[in-house]
């Protein structure tokens, strides 16, 4: 499934067990996620991005009830609304990261200060959502502490992938090293899921693992990888 996304837009896609609300905004097309467990109405909400208000309003305009909010990584355009949602939903809805983006040091020089995370992650663990199921995987490379959410939802398998992996390669990334570790997150991480899996990006349009795969067999065989200086992300090269 494939859409334009445009500034302030909503799309709303139903599974088995799940209701995915993806909402975009703003010249890089930042998305967030709101993911509803159907017969419970226990929402997760994936990164905090600049516009709160209207995740809320999708969450509000469901029904919902939010559980939880969880973070893919800790760079500012997702976290931009930390402190409003903190607010908004107040001390009983935890805040989940992986435990190496929440510390301020020299790997993490966007963060003033340490961040307050309720749950610390470490991947591999598995969060319930109703009677649904998230599986976190540690996908560095972006920031040392990205991660990905895995959804087996019957025959739709989902995976919100924050900015790890794109329509046309990899995230981007501060230098060869962390390309280095990213593609191999992208490898051992995410390309062992169902290729049918559609995975949710932190921006832009979706891609599924099957998709992903056949581009980086491609550019593997070019042996090259290009810099695409207008988006600042990595493409898979290609001859």
């Amino acid at each position: 499934m494939s859409m334009e996304l445009h500034a302030e837009s909503r799309l709303l896609r139903v599974y088995w067990r799940t209701v995915v609300m993806q909402m975009s905004w703003g010249p890089f097309e930042n998305n967030a996620f709101v993911l509803v467990d159907k017969g419970t109405g226990d929402a997760a909400i994936i990164d905090a991005v600049a516009q709160h208000e209207l995740v809320m309003a999708g969450v509000e305009a469901s029904g919902a009830t939010p559980k939880m909010v969880l973070f893919t990584h800790s760079h500012p355009d997702h976290i931009k609304s930390y402190h409003e949602l903190r607010e908004r939903l107040g001390p009983n809805v935890p805040f989940y990261m992986h435990t190496s983006d929440t510390v301020a040091d020299e790997q993490h020089a966007w963060l003033e200060s340490d961040l307050e995370i309720d749950i610390h992650m470490q991947g591999g663990e598995t969060i319930p959502l109703g009677g649904s199921e998230l599986e976190v995987l540690h996908t560095p490379g972006h920031t040392t502490g990205s991660v990905s959410y895995f959804i087996a939802d019957a025959d739709d398998p989902y995976c919100v992938v924050g900015d790890t992996l794109f329509p046309g390669g990899p995230g981007n990334t501060r230098g060869m090293p962390q390309v280095t570790q990213e593609v191999r997150s992208i490898v051992t991480q995410l390309y062992g899921l169902p290729e049918h899996t559609l995975t949710f990006n932190g921006h832009g349009d979706d891609t599924t693992i099957g998709a992903s795969i056949d581009e980086f067999v491609a550019g593997s065989m070019a042996h090259t990888i290009v810099r695409d200086d207008a988006s600042g992300d990595t493409t898979w090269g290609a001859a």
